[in-house]
This record gives C-alpha cells, sequence and structure tokens, in this order.
C-alpha cells in the first residue's frame, strides 16, 4: 500500500481527533468561571454525540456509508459475515446455488488466509467478498486508534486480494458494526465503501431461529440489505431458513449493483 496515502490518511485522522477534543478547553474554561450548567451541556452534548456516531452502525455522522439498495431494481442483498468457515462455508454455498442467490461474504483476512480454497470457491461461484478486518477485533475496533485501524482494513484488503487476483474487495464492514471517526475516512482511502445493513436477526449472539428469521422477515423489501453470520451454533439453520425466504420474496437477489461503488452516499441522506 502506498506509503504517501497511509501517511496523508493518518494525519486527517489525527486532525479529526484534535477537532473532536476541540470543544473541552471551552469545557474547562466555562467550569472554572463558575458556569457549571452550560460547562455540562456541552460536554454531555458532544459525548452523546461521539457514542451514538460510534455504536449505532447505521449512523454515518463520522462519514459516508452505504446503507440499503435503491429500492426501484426489486433487489435485495444477501451479506454473509466472519468467513470462510470449513464446515458452513461449502454448506452455505450449496444452498445459494440452490436457491439461485448470490451473495457478498464479508472474510475476516486471518481466516481466508487459513482457508484460501474457500475464499476462490466462494468467487469461482458468482459471489463477492468483502473486506471484514484481518483479526476481527469485535469489541475493541471502535477504540483503536488510526495507526491500528488502517493495519486491520488494509491487511485485510491485501491478504483477500492476494487469494484472489482481480477480485479485491469493493465493500468494508466494521465488526459488529461499531466504527470511529477514523473507520470510513480509512475504508475510503484504501478504495472502500463501508456497507450497513436494513435487515438483521443477531444470529450472531441469539440461537432462537423463529425470532431470528421474524425479524429479518419484518425487514425484507425492495433495497434490503440482509445480515447473517457464518461461525455460530445456528449459522446453517439460519442460512436454510433465509435463503427460503429470500426465494420466496420474489426479491432479485445478486451481488451489489457496480453503481454503489460510484454512488454518492452521504451523511444523513436517505440512502
Amino acid at each position: 500500500m502506498n506509503a504517501t496515502v497511509r501517511a496523508r490518511c493518518l494525519r486527517q485522522a489525527y486532525l479529526r481527533f484534535a477537532l473532536a477534543l476541540a470543544p473541552l478547553p471551552v469545557v474547562v474554561w466555562l467550569f472554572c468561571h463558575g458556569r457549571l450548567l452550560p460547562a455540562v451541556l456541552l460536554f454531555c452534548t458532544g459525548l452523546t454525540l461521539i457514542t451514538l456516531a460510534t455504536l449505532v452502525p447505521r449512523c454515518a455522522l463520522f462519514g459516508r456509508m452505504i446503507k440499503r439498495l435503491q429500492p426501484a431494481g426489486n433487489q435485495a442483498l444477501l451479506t454473509i459475515d466472519d468467513g470462510p468457515h470449513p464446515e458452513h462455508t461449502p454448506v452455505i454455498l450449496d444452498l445459494l446455488d440452490q436457491h439461485g442467490i448470490k451473495a457478498l461474504f464479508f472474510l475476516i483476512g486471518d481466516r481466508a488466509a487459513q482457508h484460501p480454497h474457500l475464499v476462490r470457491e466462494i468467487i469461482s461461484r458468482g459471489h463477492e467478498i468483502g473486506n471484514h478486518t484481518q483479526t476481527h477485533p469485535a469489541t475493541t475496533f471502535w477504540m483503536l486508534r488510526p495507526a491500528r485501524m488502517w493495519w486491520e482494513i488494509s491487511t485485510c484488503q491485501e491478504t483477500l486480494a492476494s487469494l484472489c487476483p482481480g477480485h479485491a474487495p469493493r465493500f468494508f464492514r466494521p465488526p459488529a458494526g461499531h466504527h470511529n471517526m477514523f473507520t470510513a475516512l480509512i475504508a475510503q482511502a484504501l478504495g472502500l465503501k463501508m456497507m450497513m445493513w436494513t435487515a438483521r436477526g443477531f444470529d450472531g449472539v441469539q440461537t432462537d431461529l423463529p425470532a431470528i428469521t421474524r425479524r429479518i422477515a419484518r425487514r425484507l423489501k425492495a433495497g434490503a440489505v440482509v445480515l447473517i453470520h457464518e461461525n455460530t451454533p445456528v449459522a446453517i439453520r439460519v442460512a436454510e431458513a433465509v435463503t427460503s425466504l429470500l426465494a420466496e420474496s420474489g426479491l432479485h437477489c445478486g451481488t451489489p449493483p457496480a453503481s454503489l461503488v460510484f454512488a454518492g452516499y452521504l451523511p444523513g441522506a436517505k440512502n
């Protein structure tokens, strides 16, 4: 990866961090001058905004993201996180073939390096791969500093691109959807669009199959981006239920349209 691009991106990231801290001297000044209420209000407002933008996956305050497809095309997109998995991936690929569905697999770099044949099998069957970080630090990704976050995303990109030349990921999804003020900036510097979802069943943390399926079904409509996972106790059963649901929905389920790469998805836009 071009060192100049990395250095420029990290400078911008630290500048963002400095700007985010800019209200603190004002808070201190207000506090020292006995203006306790304005100081508390300013501090709490800034902290609340940063917390919401970090922990709410679909909050685009920190940068551009794709939240859904354009509904006009009667298309839904199935995205599958946390692979590849030596047992789950082959079964899921067969289910997708059975229902004529193409999917976007968000892969973890370390796991891809351990199972390169599965990455190539995903591509050979007409699906697309996405960047889901190199080590999937789900509980700490949102608090990573710029240099470590750059490493997580760029190393995964290099890993996947080396395994499947000509099929480098176009899209990035942060672990658990949590992101900070550096994430979109770094992803864009690496040529990636950050993608979230509109329909999820929380299958990464729950095992109640009917409840998982109901949550996804309620949000399944044209333009939906569906999220399911590999590497869970219910991965295969969820994949069976959701692929059947998609096949019966009448929606076209293909890989992401090429136009998504160039679309101007702006923070706060209804996309």
